[in-house]
């Protein structure tokens, strides 16, 4: 009896230890943090960012921090970069009335200010107003900023004699981009159209000087435009440069090809050697030419004083100034604000200006943004 009542404690005290070490691991796993799931290979590799796209090669990462329209309107000092456009149509500020393209495809000299997408802010000096304006980057023209020779196309490598090249400073319209390569098209005493690399094209550069033809001391021919320079003694090659505003090229010497001869011709901004026949029927050239129908301008009918600031609309933003005294178009828009009209290349301009009185609107020309006027001439002496 004795030895069965033993039995049973050992058996309780042995059922007692095992509650307690259930407890204990039942109360370690409730404070214990949640097990971390594995990550597979693929979920890993889906959670992590994707990277940036980087800019290929190609691509024109442009950086250029603002000007403010009003001191970015003063004149380029000598060296200075400015840049060339055609113009077309022009805004005044972001979102305002577009003012219609004049047409033509004359160039004009301006200064870039600011970028907003496909919209760059020019300031667009003339001799009697400053003021800035957006225009679409394609009125832009691109600065050759090498010698760099013109290929037919972007993978084309031009070798030898007969050539066309562009020089630094040439002015050239970007027509198509392929492969690290632009397709321009240069307009000045001949038409070059043809495919050199992005590396060799700037939006500004400093201006260059002494772009008249350079005397090759050869025998000169007299040619119309539409005559072809060519890259073989036949009518199906290549097309290398078309007369265009020239009409004097240096003969090389003839070749065994009937009616053709190695001809060349050589300025500040193009270089080209090449076989012309005078029999080649001529080609189609665009040229430079000013608007078909010159642009309404204004009638003046009052008079403002130099500096006179120039908003884009009234409580707009000041964007320009007036430079000398000037008679110009001034109409009362009411609230103290006038309509005051600048001629340009769009025709009358109208901005907003700001005053009391005609005699008496608010300038805003920066010190010694505006030129010196010319003392006045002396009197004639009395008799």
């Amino acid at each position: 009896m004795h030895a069965e009542l033993t039995r049973v404690r050992r058996a309780f005290a042995r059922l007692v230890s095992m509650r307690r070490a259930v407890a204990v691991v039942v109360v370690a796993a409730c404070g214990a943090a949640p097990p971390q799931p594995v990550a597979s290979s693929t979920t890993a590799s889906s959670s992590k960012p994707k990277p940036k796209p980087q800019p290929k090669p190609t691509d024109k990462v442009r950086e250029r921090a603002p000007v403010d329209p009003i001191a970015g309107l003063a004149p380029v000092p000598d060296g200075g970069d400015v840049s060339w456009m055609v113009p077309g149509k022009l805004l005044l500020e972001l979102g305002g009335t577009p003012i219609a393209s004049p047409g033509g495809n004359r160039s004009m000299e301006v200064s870039i200010l600011d970028e907003a997408g496909k919209q760059v802010r020019v300031a667009i000096r003339l001799d009697h107003a400053r003021f800035s304006g957006w225009i679409e980057r394609g009125w832009l023209l691109a600065v050759v900023t090498r010698e760099q020779r013109v290929s037919t196309g972007p993978g084309a490598l031009p070798m030898g004699d007969i050539r066309v090249a562009l020089r630094p400073g040439a002015r050239v319209r970007r027509v198509a981009h392929k492969d690290g390569a632009t397709h321009v098209r240069y307009i000045g005493a001949l038409e070059v159209e043809g495919w050199i690399p992005d590396e060799a094209l700037a939006d500004a550069a400093p201006r260059r000087r002494g772009h008249g033809r350079i005397p090759a001391g050869r025998r000169q021919q007299l040619v119309t435009p539409g005559s072809t320079f060519r890259s073989e003694p036949r009518w199906a090659s290549a097309t290398l440069a078309v007369v265009a505003n020239g009409y004097l090229v240096d003969v090389v010497g003839p070749t065994a090809a009937e009616g053709w001869n190695e001809m060349a011709y050589a300025d500040g901004e193009v270089d080209v050697r090449g076989y012309l026949s005078l029999r080649d029927p001529p080609s189609r050239v665009h040229r430079t030419k000013d608007p078909d129908v010159p642009p309404v301008m204004s009638t003046p009918n009052d008079k403002v004083a130099s500096g006179t600031c120039l908003f884009s609309r009234p409580n707009g933003d000041a964007i320009g100034y007036v430079v000398g005294d000037r008679d110009v178009q001034l109409e009362d828009a009411g609230g103290g604000w006038w309509t005051l009209y600048v001629d340009s290349p769009w025709g009358a301009i109208p901005f907003a200006a700001r005053g009391p009185s005609p005699a008496a609107l608010f300038p805003c020309a920066p010190v010694g943004a505006l030129p010196t006027p010319p003392p006045p001439a002396p009197a004639p002496p009395v008799p």
